[in-house]
């Protein structure tokens, strides 16, 4: 075999451009998926929310003006019966987590721990909580009063 036979020849210049470009393809498209990956991560799309309804009362069991404590989940909620209608709200007060109670008389919530009072709708109206009660969404259906809870992946949002 002769020097010149065993020499490769240097690609064409065509050759040698659809290769570059074939690279600098390849290169484009990573860092595009690189870029969508990286944007999902930091602005994912939002989950759609999925909610359960809990059957809280008879509408003729809670008289108008009072407020009736249940349970869900293990925590208490208050369904009341307001002049504007049925709310219900979280028996968990918004300060350090004690529970609330209802004082019939004077139609407010009342937490034991830190003198925190709120009013029939839940506003904060004395004491250390930094916000009004939960409330959650109610819907009368007949003469049956549910609330909804948002599921979450360790269980209900309450």
């Amino acid at each position: 075999m002769s020097q010149e036979e065993g020499r490769r020849s240097p690609p064409s210049r065509r050759k040698f451009l659809a290769a570059g470009l074939a690279a600098a393809g390849g290169v484009l498209l990573s860092g595009l998926f690189v870029l969508r990956d990286g944007l999902m991560f930091l602005f994912p799309p939002p989950k759609e929310k999925r909610f359960v309804k809990y059957l809280v009362a008879k509408a003729d069991e809670i008289p108008m003006g009072r407020a009736k404590e249940i349970t869900i989940a293990n925590k208490p909620v208050f369904v009341a019966h307001l002049p504007e209608g049925f709310r219900v709200f979280s028996g968990v007060c918004p300060h350090l987590g004690c529970i609330v109670k209802w004082k019939e008389r004077e139609k407010q919530f009342y937490c034991p721990c830190h003198k925190a009072f709120f009013d029939k709708d839940g506003t904060v109206l004395a004491g250390p909580a930094p916000r009004p009660l939960d409330e959650f969404d109610v819907r009368v259906e007949g003469s049956l009063v549910f609330m909804s809870l948002e599921r979450s992946e360790g269980g209900m949002k309450l």
